[in-house]
């Protein structure tokens, strides 16, 4: 049986199933296998790894643990109770008043700034590899496109989102990074110019990676504890490139600075714990965590939008400021964008746009009959259109895309001007 038990009940002669820190799969920790020495503890724990989930059957137990599907009953509670809540009501600058735009008309436009924005983080990271100063002309260029676009439509942008690969993962995850941290600071209702700079931060808050050895940057799997300190260092190099780039706001600079904290002090590279960290701190380090384990990358395969979120649910009491991560949730959706559901009359239909009234009521596009285990022609369906007499179409539970063999990118709507 897998349980969960807290780091202070962890001792040797239980099995790890499972560490609990895909925040950070880098830490140089043993994800599973057995505690043979009070060592394998100490050094489990000095890593800020609060929780972890054992098996019973292999070790010792805990008598008093809950069972991991006790805990994640739970979490999907918690999860629905946020659902239920009011929708994030986005306000536009009024230069946007009358410029909204149809998610079809908006993907092209938004699928052009976003490229731009990928060969422009290329260029500038490889610029610093080279010691070349960050030209942050450019950068707030492409940031204000984005920006544009979001406020005409701001599913597009986040739909292109799912649209990630695994040999591009250092300049995608910046890009992505600068999607959802401007979504999320629009949702909070921040000023236009507060969400360029905090764009322009996001989309450069890696480049002190490009001082870290290659061999440590690249390394498929666990690091030793000497590359985690080596690793640790790019957040440095980070705040000390943007800091004598002229130009840069604090802003930016804070979100550079502080992705890596923990809102209990376990982060790095300073160990800032509470509000000690920046707004704008704590609130990259959600979205780079979001970001991080929802992406395939070379060790491991990304989680599913909505799982992720329920796992990040799970490590909000320790690492995230609670009440920071919910406007999170509500930014994004329970069921984000590319999400697979179940609906209550059988009918499996991935998330293809978000509702501004109602975070249980998204737009899908229908693709399967679970009852009858057959693929359906795809339809769309607004869930707030059949909210008042059609029972049937309420969202029971998210699903799994490869136990239905569905990826949910060809159902996406796709942009022309993709490739």
């Amino acid at each position: 049986m897998i349980k969960k038990i807290t780091i202070d009940q962890l001792q040797p002669g239980m099995f790890l199933h499972n560490a609990d820190s895909a925040w950070n799969d880098d830490l140089p920790i043993p994800q599973s296998g057995m505690i043979n020495k009070e060592l394998d503890v100490q050094s489990i724990r000095k890593h800020g790894v609060k929780e972890v989930y054992i098996d019973t059957q292999k070790g010792s137990d805990a008598a008093d643990a809950p069972t991991e599907d006790e805990v994640q009953a739970e979490l999907a509670a918690q999860m629905m109770e946020l659902g239920e809540g009011e929708a994030v009501q986005q306000a536009a600058p009024a230069r946007f008043a009358d410029k909204k735009a149809p998610m079809s008309e908006e993907l092209a436009k938004a699928s052009s700034v976003k490229k731009q924005a990928r060969q422009l983080v290329g260029n500038v990271l490889e610029d610093a590899r080279l010691g070349k100063q960050v030209p942050v002309g450019p950068v707030k260029d492409v940031v204000e496109g984005m920006v544009d676009s979001m406020f005409r439509n701001e599913d597009a942008m986040l739909s292109l989102s799912q649209i990630k690969q695994k040999d591009e993962y250092t300049f995608m995850h910046s890009v992505n990074v600068g999607v959802f941290l401007m979504a999320f600071c629009r949702s909070m209702e921040m000023d236009e110019q507060t969400i360029i700079d905090v764009g322009v931060g996001a989309l450069l808050h890696d480049i002190g990676k490009m001082r870290t050895p290659p061999e440590v940057l690249n390394k498929p799997g666990r690091l030793t504890d000497e590359e985690f300190q080596i690793m640790r260092d790019h957040v440095v190099y980070s705040n000390k490139i943007l800091t004598e780039a002229p130009g840069i706001s604090e802003a930016a600079i804070q979100v550079a600075s502080q992705h890596h904290e923990r809102f209990d002090g376990t982060g790095y590279p300073h160990n800032l714990k509470g509000d000690d960290i920046d707004l704008f701190g704590q609130m990259s380090a959600i979205v780079d965590v979001y970001d991080a384990i929802t992406s395939d990358r070379c060790y491991h395969k990304g989680m599913i939008p909505h799982v992720a979120l329920q796992k990040m649910l799970e490590w909000s009491k320790h690492h995230f400021k609670v009440e920071l991560y919910q406007s999170f949730v509500k930014c994004v959706g329970i069921y984000p964008l590319g999400t697979l559901v179940r609906l209550k009359n059988g009918l499996l239909g991935v998330v293809v746009e978000s509702s501004r009234e109602s975070l249980l009521h998204p737009v899908l596009r229908i693709i399967i009959d679970a009852n009858k285990r057959r693929k359906l022609r795809p339809t769309t369906v607004n869930l707030m259109d059949k909210r008042q007499n059609s029972e049937g179409y309420v969202i029971i539970q998210q699903e799994s895309t490869r136990r239905w063999g569905v990826d949910p990118k060809r159902f996406m709507p796709q942009p022309e001007l993709y490739d």
